[in-house]
């Protein structure tokens, strides 16, 4: 439920939306000095983890390249686990050997490169359970009704399919995959957040969920990104900055991790 406050805020803006208009906007891109974007979740999961580096692009809309030749190490306080790149990705580099991260353990994440080093720090949180999948008709077919987690949460959900041959050719895809976030926050920005495209699904689809839990850091940096990304193109758009990161020498993105609680829902 809205609180008050919510209430008297959206009424006293509500005329400035009748006079909005669309304005046209030429970007003005600054040249600025390359960097090193770092992504890393490490979760409660028994696997090989994955870390991806990539380079920083000059260019809008460009796909970063990754980045090679980083030594990369995790350490638990009790022992150190390396990764090495994927010969076959540039930029991805996998776990040594499987591990499970714990509740409770301070992660230290450590890039070097050359005489480069830069570290992040990460502990974890813990997860609530997953709600039941509500699935209801949409124009034909289906899709899934997010429900917003009691806690701070990511939630990834993975569609497949691929056992509806008439679906597939008329989508031209077999799979499709989409992100949901319940942060503790309540911003303009995401209330007036342009529309998301709705996947739609027909009968005989699997749909895999995986919650992770987002520590209040993380759940600082994700906020910052959906601003700049999945919320911008509204109303009231924030001006644009800088991302928050954990690391401390330079390198930007987040290392985080995750408690992670999935599901696996046979639509039929």
């Amino acid at each position: 439920m809205m609180k008050p406050q919510l209430y008297s805020m959206l009424f006293l803006m509500f005329p400035l939306l009748m006079l909005s208009c669309e304005l046209s906007t030429d970007w003005e891109l600054q040249d600025g000095e390359a960097f090193i974007v770092a992504d890393c979740i490490v979760t409660n999961e028994f696997k090989y983890h994955e870390l991806r580096l990539y380079r920083s692009s000059r260019e809008l809309n460009h796909l970063p390249e990754g980045f090679s030749g980083v030594t990369a190490e995790l350490n638990d306080g009790f022992g150190t686990t390396s990764f090495t790149e994927d010969p076959e990705e540039p930029g991805r580099y996998v776990s040594t050997t499987p591990f499970i991260a714990t509740a409770g353990t301070i992660y230290r994440l450590t890039l070097r490169y050359g005489e480069f080093a830069d570290t992040a720090y990460a502990s974890m949180t813990g997860v609530s359970p997953l709600s039941g999948a509500e699935i209801i008709p949409s124009d034909g077919y289906f899709r899934l009704v997010y429900q917003d987690s009691p806690d701070a949460s990511m939630t990834e959900v993975h569609y497949d399919w691929s056992a509806d041959q008439q679906y597939t050719e008329q989508t031209g895809r077999s799979a499709a995959d989409e992100v949901f976030y319940t942060l503790d926050n309540i911003d303009i920005g995401k209330l007036f957040a342009p529309e998301k495209q709705v996947i739609l699904f027909p009968h005989n689809t699997q749909i895999i969920r995986r919650k992770y839990a987002l520590s209040e850091d993380h759940q600082r940096f994700v906020r910052s990104l959906l601003l700049e990304t999945e919320w911008r193109g509204g109303f009231f758009d924030v001006e644009q900055g800088n991302l928050p990161t954990n690391f401390h020498h330079g390198v930007q993105g987040w290392f985080a991790a995750c408690s992670v609680v999935s599901d696996t829902t046979f639509f039929e």
